[in-house]
């Protein structure tokens, strides 16, 4: 046999294992695409079971983990007038012997509502949720002492008006700002905030969106 028909030969079964490697080609293919497709599968199966757990985890509103919450505050200028005499045996006030101080300071009230004490009633065949909670309160007042101003400070050495007594003067203040912020109806906004937020938190989630929701005052 002579060199032409060996490379002849050679060159068929290059050929052959050419043409078998072709035909391989598409199932190896195949097989590429089946097991992308099988794991696709699984990495999106795994989408849908993360998605659907976190749209059921809820359940709880959440009132519990809110607590104590300011729900509104006020500001408000108080304005005190601290005056001291002496006195005749309590007769009469001694000429002269008068101390006066007239200052100001404002005064910054909280009103809040204790989410610990809301429960809530969910009855599905009225699509409605019963919301009991408290009413709001005076959660504290707190004087803002670089808003202090003075108008007036006539000292006598007669009657003067010691830290104690001007102690006390702030005391009043506060117990003073409290009750006017009562008188402008702090609470009765406050109370309005609070279903705001109460609301707010029923409404996300998605069970409950179109829930009609009655409130209930404890102690009403």
């Amino acid at each position: 046999m002579n060199n032409n028909e060996n490379n002849i030969k050679k060159d068929e079964g290059n050929l052959n294992k050419t043409v078998k490697t072709l035909k391989l080609f598409p199932k190896v293919l195949k097989i590429i695409i089946c097991i992308a497709f099988v794991c696709g599968i699984f990495y999106l199966g795994g989408m849908f079971n993360s998605k659907h757990f976190l749209q059921t985890k809820t359940t709880k509103l959440g009132f519990e983990d809110v607590g104590e919450l300011v729900v509104q505050t006020g500001y408000l200028t108080v304005v005190q007038d601290n005056r001291k005499n002496r006195e005749f045996f309590n007769l009469f006030e001694i000429p002269f012997t008068e101390s006066r101080q007239i200052f100001s300071y404002d005064i910054e009230i909280d009103a809040s509502v204790d989410f610990t004490k809301i429960t809530y009633d969910a009855k599905k065949e009225k699509n409605e949720i019963v919301v009991k909670l408290p009413h709001s309160k005076i959660y504290k007042a707190t004087l803002k002492t670089d808003s202090f101003k003075e108008y007036l400070d006539s000292e006598s050495l007669f009657s003067r008006i010691n830290l104690k007594e001007h102690n006390e003067a702030l005391k009043s203040m506060e117990n003073q700002a409290i009750e006017d912020a009562k008188s402008n109806g702090i609470l009765n906004v406050a109370d309005e905030n609070a279903k705001r937020l109460i609301e707010g938190l029923i409404k996300s989630n998605t069970e409950y969106k179109d829930y009609k929701i009655v409130y209930e005052y404890i102690g009403d």
